[in-house]
Protein backbone atom coordinates (compact mmCIF):
# COMPACT_ATOMS: atom_id res chain seq x y z
CA UNK A 1 0.00 0.00 0.00
CA UNK A 2 1.45 3.33 -1.06
CA UNK A 3 1.50 5.74 1.88
CA UNK A 4 1.33 9.47 1.35
CA UNK A 5 4.12 9.87 3.90
CA UNK A 6 6.36 7.83 1.61
CA UNK A 7 5.67 10.33 -1.17
CA UNK A 8 6.31 13.22 1.23
CA UNK A 9 9.66 11.74 2.29
CA UNK A 10 10.71 11.17 -1.32
CA UNK A 11 9.83 14.74 -2.31
CA UNK A 12 11.45 16.20 0.80
CA UNK A 13 14.62 14.24 0.07
CA UNK A 14 14.62 15.54 -3.51
CA UNK A 15 13.71 19.20 -2.92
CA UNK A 16 14.43 19.90 0.74
CA UNK A 17 12.43 22.18 3.09
CA UNK A 18 10.20 24.66 1.26
CA UNK A 19 9.25 26.96 4.18
CA UNK A 20 6.13 28.13 2.43
CA UNK A 21 4.16 30.43 1.81
CA UNK A 22 6.58 32.86 0.08
CA UNK A 23 5.30 35.97 1.89
CA UNK A 24 6.43 38.18 4.79
CA UNK A 25 2.98 38.95 6.17
CA UNK A 26 -0.51 37.51 6.35
CA UNK A 27 -1.77 40.24 4.05
CA UNK A 28 0.84 39.49 1.39
CA UNK A 29 0.06 35.78 1.67
CA UNK A 30 -3.68 36.32 1.22
CA UNK A 31 -3.13 38.63 -1.73
CA UNK A 32 -0.91 36.02 -3.33
CA UNK A 33 -3.51 33.30 -2.78
CA UNK A 34 -6.04 35.28 -4.82
CA UNK A 35 -3.62 36.55 -7.45
CA UNK A 36 -2.24 33.08 -8.23
CA UNK A 37 -5.64 31.88 -9.44
CA UNK A 38 -5.25 30.69 -13.05
CA UNK A 39 -1.78 32.13 -13.52
CA UNK A 40 1.88 31.47 -12.78
CA UNK A 41 3.70 32.63 -9.66
CA UNK A 42 6.02 34.70 -11.86
CA UNK A 43 3.04 36.86 -12.85
CA UNK A 44 1.97 37.09 -9.21
CA UNK A 45 5.42 38.41 -8.24
CA UNK A 46 5.15 41.10 -10.93
CA UNK A 47 1.80 42.18 -9.52
CA UNK A 48 2.98 42.16 -5.92
CA UNK A 49 6.01 44.29 -6.78
CA UNK A 50 3.63 47.13 -7.69
CA UNK A 51 2.57 47.42 -4.04
CA UNK A 52 6.09 48.55 -2.99
CA UNK A 53 5.95 46.16 -0.02
CA UNK A 54 2.86 47.85 1.41
CA UNK A 55 0.39 44.99 1.57
CA UNK A 56 -1.58 46.25 4.56
CA UNK A 57 -5.30 45.83 4.19
CA UNK A 58 -5.73 49.34 5.56
CA UNK A 59 -3.89 50.71 2.52
CA UNK A 60 -5.78 48.46 0.12
CA UNK A 61 -9.06 49.46 1.75
CA UNK A 62 -8.26 53.10 1.01
CA UNK A 63 -7.16 52.30 -2.53
CA UNK A 64 -9.56 52.85 -5.41
CA UNK A 65 -10.69 49.80 -7.36
CA UNK A 66 -9.07 51.24 -10.49
CA UNK A 67 -5.69 51.66 -8.78
CA UNK A 68 -5.86 48.14 -7.38
CA UNK A 69 -6.63 46.80 -10.84
CA UNK A 70 -3.63 48.63 -12.26
CA UNK A 71 -1.39 47.06 -9.60
CA UNK A 72 -2.58 43.51 -10.15
CA UNK A 73 -2.97 43.59 -13.94
CA UNK A 74 0.16 41.40 -14.50
CA UNK A 75 -1.57 38.52 -12.68
CA UNK A 76 -4.40 38.40 -15.22
CA UNK A 77 -8.16 38.37 -14.63
CA UNK A 78 -7.51 41.60 -12.78
CA UNK A 79 -11.13 42.79 -12.67
CA UNK A 80 -12.43 39.63 -11.00
CA UNK A 81 -9.41 39.38 -8.72
CA UNK A 82 -9.67 43.02 -7.65
CA UNK A 83 -13.26 42.42 -6.55
CA UNK A 84 -12.22 39.29 -4.64
CA UNK A 85 -9.45 41.24 -2.89
CA UNK A 86 -11.81 44.08 -1.97
CA UNK A 87 -14.35 41.56 -0.66
CA UNK A 88 -11.65 39.94 1.49
CA UNK A 89 -10.50 43.32 2.83
CA UNK A 90 -14.10 44.30 3.63
CA UNK A 91 -14.58 41.03 5.51
CA UNK A 92 -11.60 41.63 7.79
CA UNK A 93 -12.50 45.29 8.29
CA UNK A 94 -15.16 44.25 10.82
CA UNK A 95 -12.39 43.10 13.17
CA UNK A 96 -10.30 46.20 12.41
CA UNK A 97 -7.82 44.07 10.48
CA UNK A 98 -6.73 42.37 13.71
CA UNK A 99 -6.38 38.85 12.30
CA UNK A 100 -5.86 37.32 15.73
CA UNK A 101 -9.50 38.19 16.46
CA UNK A 102 -10.78 36.17 13.50
CA UNK A 103 -13.36 33.54 14.43
CA UNK A 104 -11.52 30.48 13.16
CA UNK A 105 -14.44 28.12 13.69
CA UNK A 106 -16.46 29.93 11.00
CA UNK A 107 -13.65 31.46 8.95
CA UNK A 108 -13.71 28.84 6.18
CA UNK A 109 -17.46 29.19 5.72
CA UNK A 110 -17.17 32.98 5.69
CA UNK A 111 -14.32 32.98 3.18
CA UNK A 112 -16.19 30.68 0.82
CA UNK A 113 -19.15 33.06 0.95
CA UNK A 114 -17.01 35.82 -0.56
CA UNK A 115 -17.23 36.22 -4.33
CA UNK A 116 -13.99 35.19 -6.01
CA UNK A 117 -12.78 32.86 -3.26
CA UNK A 118 -13.18 29.14 -3.85
CA UNK A 119 -12.09 26.06 -1.95
CA UNK A 120 -8.43 26.16 -2.98
CA UNK A 121 -7.97 29.85 -2.17
CA UNK A 122 -9.86 29.61 1.12
CA UNK A 123 -7.86 26.62 2.28
CA UNK A 124 -4.57 28.23 1.27
CA UNK A 125 -5.47 31.26 3.39
CA UNK A 126 -6.50 29.05 6.31
CA UNK A 127 -3.39 26.87 6.10
CA UNK A 128 -0.73 29.51 5.58
CA UNK A 129 -2.16 32.73 7.06
CA UNK A 130 -4.00 31.20 10.02
CA UNK A 131 -2.16 27.90 10.53
CA UNK A 132 -5.32 25.84 10.31
CA UNK A 133 -5.07 22.16 9.24
CA UNK A 134 -6.79 22.22 5.84
CA UNK A 135 -4.88 20.51 3.05
CA UNK A 136 -4.87 22.52 -0.17
CA UNK A 137 -5.99 20.60 -3.25
CA UNK A 138 -4.70 21.95 -6.53
CA UNK A 139 -3.99 20.79 -10.06
CA UNK A 140 -0.51 19.66 -9.08
CA UNK A 141 -1.88 17.28 -6.45
CA UNK A 142 -4.39 15.81 -8.90
CA UNK A 143 -1.63 15.23 -11.46
CA UNK A 144 0.53 13.59 -8.80
CA UNK A 145 -2.30 11.23 -7.80
CA UNK A 146 -2.72 10.19 -11.41
CA UNK A 147 1.03 9.78 -11.92
CA UNK A 148 1.47 7.39 -8.98
CA UNK A 149 -1.81 5.55 -9.58
CA UNK A 150 -3.68 6.79 -6.53
CA UNK A 151 -7.49 7.15 -6.73
CA UNK A 152 -8.90 9.78 -9.09
CA UNK A 153 -11.78 11.69 -7.52
CA UNK A 154 -14.43 13.93 -9.01
CA UNK A 155 -14.63 16.64 -6.32
CA UNK A 156 -12.27 18.87 -4.36
CA UNK A 157 -13.39 17.52 -1.01
CA UNK A 158 -12.98 13.89 -2.03
CA UNK A 159 -9.32 14.58 -2.71
CA UNK A 160 -9.00 16.60 0.49
CA UNK A 161 -10.72 13.95 2.61
CA UNK A 162 -8.44 11.25 1.20
CA UNK A 163 -5.26 13.21 1.92
CA UNK A 164 -6.32 14.26 5.42
CA UNK A 165 -7.40 10.71 6.27
CA UNK A 166 -3.96 9.38 5.30
CA UNK A 167 -1.76 12.00 6.96
CA UNK A 168 -1.30 13.19 10.55
CA UNK A 169 -3.25 16.40 11.18
CA UNK A 170 -0.16 18.58 11.36
CA UNK A 171 -0.14 22.13 10.02
CA UNK A 172 3.59 22.25 9.26
CA UNK A 173 3.39 18.90 7.48
CA UNK A 174 0.45 20.12 5.38
CA UNK A 175 2.32 23.31 4.48
CA UNK A 176 5.52 21.50 3.53
CA UNK A 177 3.78 18.71 1.64
CA UNK A 178 1.65 21.11 -0.38
CA UNK A 179 4.72 23.18 -1.23
CA UNK A 180 6.68 20.07 -2.21
CA UNK A 181 3.85 18.93 -4.48
CA UNK A 182 3.95 22.32 -6.21
CA UNK A 183 7.74 22.05 -6.59
CA UNK A 184 7.34 18.57 -8.05
CA UNK A 185 4.62 19.74 -10.41
CA UNK A 186 6.87 22.50 -11.75
CA UNK A 187 9.83 20.25 -12.51
CA UNK A 188 11.02 20.05 -16.11
CA UNK A 189 10.35 16.92 -18.15
CA UNK A 190 14.11 16.39 -18.38
CA UNK A 191 14.55 16.53 -14.59
CA UNK A 192 14.89 13.29 -12.59
CA UNK A 193 11.58 12.02 -11.24
CA UNK A 194 11.85 11.37 -7.48
CA UNK A 195 8.55 9.47 -7.63
CA UNK A 196 9.47 7.21 -10.54
CA UNK A 197 9.42 4.07 -8.40
CA UNK A 198 5.92 4.99 -7.18
CA UNK A 199 4.69 5.50 -10.74
CA UNK A 200 5.78 1.95 -11.61
CA UNK A 201 5.34 0.22 -8.26
CA UNK A 202 7.05 -3.08 -7.57
CA UNK A 203 7.29 -5.23 -4.47
CA UNK A 204 9.94 -3.77 -2.18
CA UNK A 205 12.71 -6.02 -0.92
CA UNK A 206 16.45 -5.54 -0.64
CA UNK A 207 19.84 -7.20 -0.29
CA UNK A 208 19.37 -7.74 3.45
CA UNK A 209 16.30 -9.88 2.75
CA UNK A 210 18.13 -11.79 0.03
CA UNK A 211 21.19 -12.36 2.23
CA UNK A 212 18.96 -13.72 4.97
CA UNK A 213 17.23 -16.15 2.60
CA UNK A 214 20.50 -17.27 1.03
CA UNK A 215 21.88 -17.98 4.50
CA UNK A 216 18.86 -20.11 5.34
CA UNK A 217 19.00 -22.26 2.22
CA UNK A 218 21.74 -22.74 -0.34
CA UNK A 219 19.07 -23.74 -2.85
CA UNK A 220 17.65 -20.24 -2.78
CA UNK A 221 21.16 -18.84 -3.24
CA UNK A 222 21.40 -20.83 -6.46
CA UNK A 223 18.01 -19.55 -7.63
CA UNK A 224 19.00 -15.97 -6.85
CA UNK A 225 22.28 -16.39 -8.70
CA UNK A 226 20.30 -17.59 -11.71
CA UNK A 227 17.61 -14.89 -11.77
CA UNK A 228 19.02 -11.98 -9.77
CA UNK A 229 16.49 -9.52 -8.34
CA UNK A 230 13.06 -10.41 -9.70
CA UNK A 231 10.56 -7.55 -9.83
CA UNK A 232 6.89 -8.09 -9.09
CA UNK A 233 4.39 -5.35 -10.01
CA UNK A 234 2.24 -4.15 -7.14
CA UNK A 235 -0.76 -1.82 -6.91
CA UNK A 236 -0.61 1.42 -4.93
CA UNK A 237 -4.31 1.62 -4.09
CA UNK A 238 -5.63 -1.27 -1.93
CA UNK A 239 -9.09 -1.01 -3.49
CA UNK A 240 -7.61 -1.48 -6.95
CA UNK A 241 -5.62 -4.42 -5.57
CA UNK A 242 -8.87 -5.96 -4.33
CA UNK A 243 -10.53 -5.41 -7.71
CA UNK A 244 -7.55 -6.85 -9.58
CA UNK A 245 -7.54 -9.95 -7.38
CA UNK A 246 -11.27 -10.57 -7.69
CA UNK A 247 -11.05 -10.13 -11.46
CA UNK A 248 -8.22 -12.68 -11.59
CA UNK A 249 -10.14 -15.42 -9.81
CA UNK A 250 -10.41 -18.57 -11.97
CA UNK A 251 -9.46 -16.95 -15.28
CA UNK A 252 -6.24 -16.67 -17.25
CA UNK A 253 -3.73 -13.94 -16.55
CA UNK A 254 -4.21 -12.56 -20.07
CA UNK A 255 -7.98 -12.32 -19.66
CA UNK A 256 -7.63 -10.80 -16.19
CA UNK A 257 -5.19 -8.15 -17.44
CA UNK A 258 -7.60 -7.19 -20.23
CA UNK A 259 -10.57 -6.82 -17.88
CA UNK A 260 -8.52 -4.92 -15.29
CA UNK A 261 -7.36 -2.46 -17.96
CA UNK A 262 -11.00 -1.82 -18.89
CA UNK A 263 -11.82 -1.34 -15.21
CA UNK A 264 -9.09 1.29 -14.80
CA UNK A 265 -10.35 3.15 -17.87
CA UNK A 266 -13.94 3.14 -16.65
CA UNK A 267 -13.56 3.60 -12.88
CA UNK A 268 -10.97 6.05 -11.53
CA UNK A 269 -11.96 5.49 -7.88
CA UNK A 270 -14.13 3.42 -5.57
CA UNK A 271 -16.65 6.28 -5.57
CA UNK A 272 -17.13 5.80 -9.30
CA UNK A 273 -17.79 2.10 -8.72
CA UNK A 274 -20.22 2.76 -5.88
CA UNK A 275 -22.13 5.31 -7.96
CA UNK A 276 -22.58 2.96 -10.89
CA UNK A 277 -24.89 -0.03 -11.19
CA UNK A 278 -23.88 -3.67 -11.00
CA UNK A 279 -25.20 -4.16 -14.52
CA UNK A 280 -22.90 -1.46 -15.87
CA UNK A 281 -20.00 -2.88 -13.90
CA UNK A 282 -20.53 -6.22 -15.61
CA UNK A 283 -20.01 -4.58 -19.00
CA UNK A 284 -16.23 -4.51 -18.51
CA UNK A 285 -16.26 -8.31 -18.56
CA UNK A 286 -17.12 -9.27 -15.00
CA UNK A 287 -19.36 -12.12 -13.95
CA UNK A 288 -22.40 -11.21 -11.91
CA UNK A 289 -20.84 -12.49 -8.68
CA UNK A 290 -17.60 -10.59 -9.22
CA UNK A 291 -19.45 -7.38 -10.09
CA UNK A 292 -21.65 -7.71 -7.00
CA UNK A 293 -18.65 -8.31 -4.74
CA UNK A 294 -16.67 -5.34 -6.09
CA UNK A 295 -19.71 -3.07 -5.91
CA UNK A 296 -20.47 -4.18 -2.34
CA UNK A 297 -16.92 -3.45 -1.19
CA UNK A 298 -16.93 -0.02 -2.86
CA UNK A 299 -20.23 0.76 -1.16
CA UNK A 300 -18.83 -0.27 2.23
CA UNK A 301 -15.94 2.15 1.77
CA UNK A 302 -18.29 4.93 0.66
CA UNK A 303 -20.50 4.40 3.73
CA UNK A 304 -17.38 4.38 5.95
CA UNK A 305 -18.09 0.82 7.01
CA UNK A 306 -14.67 -0.17 5.69
CA UNK A 307 -11.36 1.67 6.00
CA UNK A 308 -8.72 0.06 3.82
CA UNK A 309 -5.97 2.29 5.24
CA UNK A 310 -6.79 1.07 8.75
CA UNK A 311 -6.37 -2.52 7.61
CA UNK A 312 -2.72 -1.73 6.96
CA UNK A 313 -2.23 -1.24 10.70
CA UNK A 314 -3.23 -4.86 11.40
CA UNK A 315 -0.80 -7.74 11.71
CA UNK A 316 -0.78 -10.33 8.93
CA UNK A 317 -3.25 -12.72 10.54
CA UNK A 318 -5.79 -10.00 11.35
CA UNK A 319 -5.39 -8.45 7.91
CA UNK A 320 -6.16 -11.79 6.26
CA UNK A 321 -9.18 -12.28 8.54
CA UNK A 322 -10.50 -8.80 7.75
CA UNK A 323 -10.11 -9.31 4.00
CA UNK A 324 -11.72 -12.77 4.04
CA UNK A 325 -14.74 -11.19 5.74
CA UNK A 326 -15.36 -9.07 2.63
CA UNK A 327 -17.66 -10.23 -0.20
CA UNK A 328 -15.99 -12.33 -2.87
CA UNK A 329 -12.68 -12.77 -1.04
CA UNK A 330 -11.37 -16.12 0.16
CA UNK A 331 -8.04 -17.06 1.70
CA UNK A 332 -6.09 -17.08 -1.60
CA UNK A 333 -7.51 -13.70 -2.64
CA UNK A 334 -6.77 -12.21 0.78
CA UNK A 335 -3.14 -13.30 0.60
CA UNK A 336 -2.72 -11.95 -2.91
CA UNK A 337 -4.20 -8.60 -1.81
CA UNK A 338 -1.93 -8.54 1.24
CA UNK A 339 1.11 -9.09 -0.98
CA UNK A 340 0.25 -6.91 -3.98
CA UNK A 341 -1.83 -4.21 -2.29
CA UNK A 342 -0.28 -3.94 1.17
CA UNK A 343 3.28 -5.07 0.50
CA UNK A 344 3.23 -7.74 3.20
CA UNK A 345 6.45 -9.73 3.32
CA UNK A 346 5.24 -13.15 4.46
CA UNK A 347 2.53 -14.20 2.00
CA UNK A 348 2.16 -17.42 0.02
CA UNK A 349 -0.70 -19.76 -0.83
CA UNK A 350 -0.97 -23.44 -1.67
CA UNK A 351 -4.16 -22.57 -3.56
CA UNK A 352 -2.10 -20.72 -6.18
CA UNK A 353 -1.45 -23.14 -9.04
CA UNK A 354 1.60 -21.24 -10.28
CA UNK A 355 3.18 -21.23 -6.83
CA UNK A 356 2.67 -24.98 -6.48
CA UNK A 357 4.12 -25.59 -9.94
CA UNK A 358 7.11 -23.40 -9.13
CA UNK A 359 7.82 -25.21 -5.86
CA UNK A 360 7.46 -28.67 -7.40
CA UNK A 361 9.94 -27.68 -10.09
CA UNK A 362 12.36 -26.01 -7.69
CA UNK A 363 12.44 -28.99 -5.32
CA UNK A 364 12.23 -31.53 -8.18
CA UNK A 365 9.08 -33.20 -6.86
CA UNK A 366 6.43 -35.16 -8.72
CA UNK A 367 3.58 -33.53 -6.78
CA UNK A 368 2.91 -31.76 -3.51
CA UNK A 369 0.05 -31.53 -1.01
CA UNK A 370 -0.81 -28.55 1.18
CA UNK A 371 0.95 -29.89 4.26
CA UNK A 372 4.18 -30.44 2.34
CA UNK A 373 3.90 -27.03 0.69
CA UNK A 374 3.56 -25.23 4.01
CA UNK A 375 6.30 -27.33 5.59
CA UNK A 376 8.80 -26.60 2.82
CA UNK A 377 8.13 -22.86 2.88
CA UNK A 378 7.99 -22.52 6.66
CA UNK A 379 11.76 -21.91 7.08
CA UNK A 380 11.57 -18.88 4.80
CA UNK A 381 9.31 -16.92 7.15
CA UNK A 382 8.99 -13.98 7.56
CA UNK A 383 9.94 -13.44 3.90
CA UNK A 384 7.74 -15.94 2.09
CA UNK A 385 6.42 -13.22 -0.21
CA UNK A 386 9.89 -13.00 -1.73
CA UNK A 387 9.97 -16.77 -2.15
CA UNK A 388 6.55 -16.55 -3.82
CA UNK A 389 7.92 -14.01 -6.29
CA UNK A 390 10.68 -16.43 -7.28
CA UNK A 391 8.24 -19.35 -7.48
CA UNK A 392 6.10 -17.32 -9.89
CA UNK A 393 9.22 -16.61 -11.91
CA UNK A 394 10.12 -20.32 -12.07
CA UNK A 395 6.55 -21.23 -13.00
CA UNK A 396 6.42 -18.60 -15.74
CA UNK A 397 9.68 -19.85 -17.20
CA UNK A 398 8.27 -23.39 -17.33
CA UNK A 399 5.18 -22.14 -19.16
CA UNK A 400 7.31 -20.30 -21.72
CA UNK A 401 9.42 -23.40 -22.36
CA UNK A 402 6.29 -25.47 -22.95
CA UNK A 403 5.01 -22.91 -25.45
CA UNK A 404 8.32 -22.77 -27.33
CA UNK A 405 8.35 -25.21 -30.30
Amino acid sequence: MLKLMDIYKALHSAYGPQNWWPAKSREEMMLGAILVQNTSWTNVEKALSNFNNDFSFTSIDAMSLETLQTFIRPAGFYRAKSIAIKNLVDYFQHINFDFDDAHLEVLRKDLLALKGIGFETADAILLYAFNQPFFVVDTYLKRLFKHVHLPQFSTYHQYQDYVMAHLPHDVVLYQEFHALIVAYGKRKVSDPDPLEHFAKPIFQYNTDHIDHLCTIDQRFALVFNQYGFVSRPTINDPFDAIVSTIIGQLISVKAADSIYARYLDAYPSYQAVARDSIENLKQIGLTNNKAKAIHAIATKIKLKELNLAFLDTLDDADLISALVALPGIGDWSARMIALHGYGRMDMTSYADVALRRGLVTWYQLDSIDESQYNQLLSPYAPYRSIISIYLWKISKEISHKKQTP
